[in-house]
């Protein structure tokens, strides 16, 4: 994540462990538009990991801190 965009192609294989890292100058989110995964709130500077859902699909992501930061992740 940078300048409030999620940056590049999302796609991972169904329940891999994703780290995402926040190089923003504000804390973010990866939210699925659905609920079905989140991560924290991640700092500025920091990193988190989530558990990618198991079903091969195309999800819309948000950050819930900025709710027009939008993205896709694809898990296949």
């Amino acid at each position: 994540m940078t300048n409030f965009t999620y940056q590049g192609v999302l796609t991972v294989k169904p329940g891999a462990t994703v780290t995402v890292r926040n190089d923003d100058s504000a804390p973010h989110t990866l939210t699925a538009a659905d609920g079905s995964f989140t991560t924290k709130t991640i700092q500025p500077g920091k990193s988190t990991t989530f558990k990618a859902p198991k079903k091969a699909g195309t999800y819309p992501i948000t950050c819930k801190i900025h709710p027009d930061m939008t993205g896709t992740l694809t898990v296949a």
